[in-house]
């Protein structure tokens, strides 16, 4: 105490180093203490120390006295590999509150980001040049590629705070081939940024949540087949297709989505050039779609919301008040005019009949194609084209008539022409698929016989284009609670207006020159929105027909069915009409070995979420809001929210959703969790590094709005690698 006293003119900061901390299997994080010790409370030495020795067993165990940094600039953790995969990156996690405690602690931390950098980049951002360059001092010093380096950095000056080594799986990884393949993949984006001839805008942006939101439906990692799917169904030219027909601008034979070594990504110039009317004048198309990625190059935060904040789609009732600084006042007037006639003639020539019509159409197409006799190739290559005459095109019309509705709705009252209740109760109307998917299940719960409800909906799983994932049918006791006193039935209420408010909205459209009142309107989105869910129920059950004929087909040539996870569809498709069985099997199995060996290469390659230039291959800067994702396995089961009422044997075979990621809750770990995800806490915090080296998945930092609607469920899917997570029940 005297040694401290003499040799600390300022505030310190005692830590533990016991023998049993931070070993290269067990990390005990949390196990021990770190107290802060002010300068003015150096009386209080003796106590803190006790405070810590009381944990402390061994002879051996030391506590350690650093001059404690207070206010830094930045502050934060390094990892020296990527922590699920090993690959050669480097992860800095870090914030500017000028708190060093943040990114450890599973509090509330709003300011948190993530940079990665290969580790053979020639470009890293100057503000941490110092950093890098001292954490491969380490990596050399330690001998040891694999660390956990916490930092923080005060006037220029990088500090250490510990090191330790980064527990998880070593694995062999071909740096060069990662490096050859990131230049490569820099070359692609030169030339995908050039101008091309039949689009407007001088460059564009790469995307993996806009429109058709590949992340979300096949997942930022997808399998072959997955993506061969989705590509073939939606987004090689049924989505193109589907606009020209309403009315916008013709972009075939342009591909939305784009494979980048394994990651797909949305042409955000593309899909711009897709939403403008098809007789707009050449140079206002030209304005938008340049104004348009020069906006989402500023806020690219905003790449998943295109359509409410990049660009404007459609007809609404505040649309004139929007400046539109890059157009002259005609031609502002120009494109604010063919949006209102591109709106009333959707809604007017009821576009969204036909297309629920061929939805039913589609329905009695899958029942012919089950009953005929036809080989199982045959099958998949007609309930592939009739999924795309009459499933996912008319799913996408749909969906674009919901999201018109959605538009106007929230025109109406953002300029205070509707109350928020009469929003309110017209969606509460809404006769949903999953309302009826939950009042089914109760009904056939209670009579113990699911026979309707596998009719309805057997057909359907957690993640639509993944055969190894099973249906409701296959996996129902997984998927749905058993217990009746935790269901309750959904009820629709009648949808009613108060007539002056109805005349008001009248008067509205009509000032407007929208050609159709308010109760059209109402139709037309009640339509539309049910819709949406029908189209996609029926849709995927052509999808759920494809995995049982390839299914059948795998079992027919003695291969499992879920090495198809790494075929191509295309493959199929071309082999309609001449192979035989032996040859495909040997083309089959050179299909899946291949894909299955580039997949399992690319899941060691990071991708951001938004690619702007060809050197985000090289570092980028992570969005983490939605969760830190560890290991790289699929889970599906009952969620559990724990709180100090809960009995802790319900915990066993449940995935446990916690609000701290505090040590704490280190008495978790003793029972056999299926998973855990926590509403606060980074790549960091004492829950992540325990799932680490428990090799439990999870998802630390689930934020709030996720964290609640988990809150209330009872069964969900994690796909780590992907990061997908999906409320079944």
């Amino acid at each position: 105490i005297a040694k401290i006293q003499r040799n600390y003119k300022e505030s310190i900061i005692l830590r533990s180093s016991a023998i049993d901390e931070d070993g290269k299997i067990i990390s005990n994080a949390g196990k021990y203490d770190s107290l802060i010790v002010k300068k003015k409370e150096f009386n209080e030495l003796q106590k803190k120390i006790e405070f810590i020795l009381k944990k402390l067993k061994n002879n051996l165990d030391e506590i350690i006295i650093q001059k404690l940094i207070e206010k830094p600039e930045i502050s934060g953790v390094v990892f020296t590999k990527d922590k699920n995969t090993d690959s050669h990156y480097y992860d800095i996690n870090f914030d500017v509150s000028k708190k060093t405690d943040l990114v450890t602690s599973g509090k509330y931390n709003p300011s948190i980001k993530s940079l990665i950098i290969f580790k053979n980049s020639k470009k890293i951002p100057k503000k941490f040049g110092k950093l890098i360059k001292i954490i491969k001092t380490l990596e050399t010093k330690f001998l040891n590629d694999r660390l956990d380096v916490e930092f923080c950095i005060k006037k220029n000056k990088v500090y250490i705070l510990q090191c330790r080594p980064l527990l998880g799986k070593r694995k062999k990884i071909n740096q060069s081939k990662i490096n050859e393949i990131i230049l490569n993949q820099e070359k692609k984006f030169d030339k995908i940024i050039a101008p091309t001839k039949n689009l407007f805008g001088s460059t564009t942006i790469l995307s993996n949540m806009s429109d058709w939101n590949p992340a979300e439906m096949i997942g930022v990692k997808p399998l072959k087949l997955a993506s061969s799917l989705y590509s073939t169904l939606i987004t090689n030219d049924v989505w193109a297709l589907q606009r020209a027909n309403y009315g916008y601008r013709n972009v075939s034979p342009n591909v939305l989505m784009l494979d980048m070594s394994g990651n797909t990504y949305i042409d955000i110039r593309t899909d711009l050039n897709s939403f403008l009317p098809n007789d707009l004048q050449p140079d206002i198309c030209k304005k938008i779609i340049n104004d348009s990625i020069k906006k989402l190059k500023q806020k690219p935060n905003l790449h998943d919301k295109l359509e409410f904040n990049i660009i404007d789609t459609c007809y609404n009732l505040n649309i004139n008040k929007k400046k539109y600084k890059f157009l002259t006042k005609n031609e502002k007037n120009e494109f604010i005019k063919k949006l209102r006639n591109l709106t009333n003639k959707i809604i007017d020539e009821n576009f969204l009949q036909k297309d629920l019509n061929k939805i039913n159409l589609l329905k009695k197409k899958i029942d012919e194609l089950k009953k005929s006799k036809l080989s199982h190739i045959h099958k998949i290559y007609y309930l592939l084209d009739d999924c795309k005459k009459f499933g996912t095109l008319a799913f996408a019309g749909i969906a674009r008539c919901a999201f018109i509705s959605k538009s106007i709705f929230d025109s109406l009252l953002e300029e205070k022409i509707v109350q928020s209740k009469t929003i309110h109760d017209f969606y509460i109307s809404l006769e949903t698929i999953s309302k009826d998917i939950n009042n089914e299940y109760i009904k056939s719960l209670k009579k113990k016989n699911f026979k309707n409800f596998f009719i309805k909906y057997g057909h359907l799983r957690p993640s639509t284009y993944s055969i190894s994932v099973k249906n409701y049918k296959e996996n129902l006791k997984n998927y749905f609670s058993n217990n009746l006193r935790n269901l309750s039935m959904k009820k629709s209420h009648k949808f009613l207006i108060n007539k002056n408010e109805l005349k008001l909205i009248n008067r509205h459209l009509k000032k407007h020159k929208l050609s159709f009142k308010f109760h059209d309107f109402i139709r037309f989105s009640r339509n539309a929105i049910e819709g949406r869910e029908t189209a996609k129920l029926i849709f995927s059950k052509s999808i759920d027909e494809i995995f049982k004929n390839l299914k059948i087909l795998a079992k027919e040539i003695n291969l499992n069915y879920k090495d198809f996870e790494h075929l191509d569809i295309n493959l199929i498709l071309k082999s309609f009409s001449s192979l035989e069985q032996e040859k495909l099997k040997k083309l089959l199995i050179q299909n899946i070995s291949k894909n299955k060996k580039s997949y399992n290469f690319s899941k060691n390659l990071k991708m951001p979420d938004v690619i702007m230039n060809k050197y985000d291959f090289s570092y980028f800067y992570e969005n983490i809001k939605k969760g830190n994702y560890i290991t790289e396995k699929k889970i599906s089961g009952d969620i559990i929210f724990y709180n100090k009422n809960t009995k802790l044997k319900e915990l066993n075979d449940k995935i446990v959703l916690i609000e701290n990621a505090d040590p704490g809750f280190d008495f978790l770990f003793s029972y056999n969790l299926k998973g855990l995800i926590t509403k606060y806490g980074g790549a960091n915090s004492h829950m992540a590094i325990r799932c680490m080296e428990l090799d439990l998945p999870s998802i630390t930092g689930v934020g709030n709005g996720t964290y609640n609607m988990l809150s209330k469920s009872k069964k969900i899917y994690i796909d780590c690698l992907n990061k997908k997570l999906e409320i079944i029940h």
